[in-house]
């Protein structure tokens, strides 16, 4: 779960330079939101099932943290819709009308 946050915080962090350089394509904003909200859920899946009942309890915040996940994976942007994303860029063709 450790070395999956970190490669997170190193993306995000490579992508903020890039954004600061100037040289930041917005296709790989979506590589990096889709991959870091799945990792997010499937660090907390783990955590809840390492928990075991004690992870749907207010004791841990695991439960939490699964719901707000799912309120990021929608208001960002779905894995379909960056999946359509990344392929409009890497293919040049456009699934939206």
């Amino acid at each position: 779960m450790l070395v999956e946050y970190e490669k997170g915080a190193l993306l995000a962090l490579h992508l903020g330079r890039m954004k600061d350089a100037g040289t930041l394509v917005p296709a790989q904003l979506s590589v990096a939101k889709l991959n870091n909200v799945r990792e997010a859920l499937r660090i907390a899946g783990q955590a809840r099932s390492i928990l075991a009942g004690d992870g749907i309890t207010a004791e841990f915040p695991v439960m939490r943290h699964l719901a707000n996940l799912e309120a990021v994976r929608t208001y960002e942007g779905t894995d379909e819709i960056r999946a359509l994303i990344l392929g409009r860029e890497l293919t040049g063709v456009s699934a939206f009308a």
